[in-house]
């Protein structure tokens, strides 16, 4: 079972790499491998792991691998400071052992916990019903359509955006 803990600056390779790997194997993430090439690189990784009050890293450690990954993120912006934005990946060939549902569980403990958000949004492909039912298993209700989420391959995805209260 894959040991899930918090990322620290020395894990951002890791993290790129595991990037570089998921975003090869489906189109249901926000970036593509060239995006993260563009984009991305172990530095700008690190660098926004040194502020723990915008950015935090969960993942899912297999064999010194990363096979999963949770981000939270918020705007360090008195007006914002109480929401959350998440995003989660899990390796393809470790989908269905939980991992995804254990990173949930750490980032909705850290959320409230740590950070006392009120609440977290999250955005997801209309058609990633998988993702959609663990989501809903841990709270969060879909609160509106996106008529245009992403493009991919010059073809435009809905989604929907997603939201879970977090009540103190």
């Amino acid at each position: 079972m894959a040991k899930i803990q918090m990322a620290e600056p020395k894990d951002a390779d890791l993290i790129y790499r595991h990037l570089m790997k998921v975003s090869g194997q489906t189109n249901n993430l926000s970036y593509s491998q060239k995006d993260i090439h563009k984009y991305l690189d172990e530095i700008k990784i690190s660098d926004q792991m040194h502020d723990a009050n915008a950015t935090v890293f969960f993942a899912a450690f297999e064999n010194e691998e990363i096979v999963g990954l949770a981000q939270l993120s918020r705007r360090n912006l008195p007006r914002y400071i109480n929401r959350g934005d998440l995003a989660v990946s899990v390796d393809q060939d470790f989908w269905n052992q939980g991992i995804g549902s254990t990173l949930m569980e750490q980032v909705i403990d850290w959320a409230a916990n740590d950070w006392k958000l009120h609440g977290i949004y999250l955005d997801v492909i209309s058609g990633n019903l998988h993702a959609i039912d663990l989501y809903k298993e841990y709270g969060f209700k879909i609160i509106g359509d996106l008529p245009l989420l992403m493009t991919v391959s010059g073809r435009d995805i809905a989604g929907k955006l997603m939201f879970k209260e977090i009540v103190h």
